[in-house]
């Protein structure tokens, strides 16, 4: 626009601070590559202007500017696809396919941008189908390295990203201490950063996600404490109470206080995820106490799920549901001591590892065994 106005040399002032603003950034991160491509582009459009045939124009600056922002918003937004297609069931377009095969970034590109270099760090691990507790474990120690020239919002990116890989990691490697642990040690370290807050709130399934992962690697005593000094910070004023009493049930049901843990569910909920997760630590408790309830309750259950609209609940989620409703049926109509239907139940279970509350059904399957 100054341009236009035949203001050339208000033009060259600009050119210039936006020069200086550059070279003071302290982050290599999308936007300074982004302004940076803007300025070059600038030069290159004005040294047309004034071509005198002499001088590349501004030409291998322009595209180096553009190559690298193109990789970092890429390899971004490539991220977000990858990931999503590892917890929601959705096809990958042939051409998208192809594109993720032969994308490889250039090793000059990565030594001048390190959130490029962690997005493409991410990126290859999500290429694969199963990460693994090392690949993880790596990425974290690797993160580690490249804080220092991260800024905070690149920071709680790619940590969202390595907890996310942690429980992705953990659903597939069920009985590896390393990755619960991994997962534990990087919630108290985000949480104490301040980077499981949005606005200074926790919203209701990072909450529920701290309190499980502490109750996994057998932390109570740092649960409750995370429960009772967080409980005032959820998300939602609405839905304070609810969520702060069915994470204390959580709490109290690992601490082997079933009774007391049934006090504390809330017995309805507005979000279809978290009356699920109740019904079921209900009727895990029911069991627990051995209450003449749990058969009633365990056909309300199915009965519940079997109405639930499509809207409200994947086919997926469905499934897993009903599997685990099925198994606590099987394990709580068993005689403890018939060792050929504990082995029966404990195989089914091995290849349905994907239902929920798998790790505790299997606990009790084994149990049927006896002495």
């Amino acid at each position: 626009m100054v341009r236009k106005r035949n203001l050339e040399a208000r033009y060259q002032q600009l050119l210039g601070r936006l020069h200086k603003i550059q070279e003071e950034s302290p982050w290599k991160n999308e936007k300074y590559f982004h302004r940076q491509f803007l300025l070059e582009y600038a030069i290159f459009e004005n040294e047309c202007l004034h071509n005198q045939t002499r001088g590349d124009l501004n030409v291998p600056n322009t595209l180096r500017s553009l190559d690298i922002q193109y990789y970092l918003y890429y390899i971004t937004v490539f991220n977000h696809f990858l990931l999503q297609q590892k917890v929601v069931n959705i096809s990958v377009p042939e051409d998208i396919r192809s594109t993720l095969e032969e994308t490889v970034v250039p090793e000059r590109y990565l030594e001048l941008s390190s959130p490029l270099k962690v997005s493409y760090e991410i990126f290859k691990m999500l290429k694969k189908d199963r990460p693994e507790p090392s690949d993880v474990r790596s990425l974290l120690e690797f993160l580690r390295l490249q804080e220092a020239n991260l800024d905070e919002e690149s920071i709680r990116k790619f940590y969202a990203y390595l907890r996310n890989l942690c429980v992705l990691s953990s659903n597939t490697f069920f009985d590896n201490e390393e990755v619960r642990l991994t997962l534990f040690e990087l919630y108290k370290d985000n949480l104490s950063r301040g980077y499981l807050h949005f606005e200074g709130k926790l919203h209701n399934s990072t909450y529920l996600a701290v309190s499980l992962a502490a109750m996994r690697v057998k932390q109570p005593e740092w649960c409750i404490r995370f429960i009772e000094t967080f409980k005032h910070e959820i998300l939602g004023e609405n839905e304070q109470q609810d969520i702060y009493k069915f994470n204390k049930a959580l709490y109290l049901f690992g601490t082997g206080r079933f009774s007391e843990c049934l006090d504390f569910i809330p017995a309805t909920s507005p979000n279809v995820d978290y009356l699920l997760q109740g019904k079921r630590l209900e009727l895990k408790a029911l069991y627990e106490t051995r209450s003449d309830l749990l058969p009633y309750k365990l056909d309300s259950f199915k009965m519940f799920l079997s109405r639930t609209s499509p809207k409200l609940l994947s086919q997926t989620h469905k499934q897993l549901n009903v599997e685990f409703a099925n198994f606590l049926h099987q394990i709580s109509t068993s005689i403890t001591g018939d060792r050929k239907r504990a082995e029966r139940l404990i195989s089914r279970l091995d290849e349905k590892k994907q239902s929920f509350e798998w790790r505790w059904l299997l606990e009790k399957a084994k149990a049927l065994k006896g002495h």
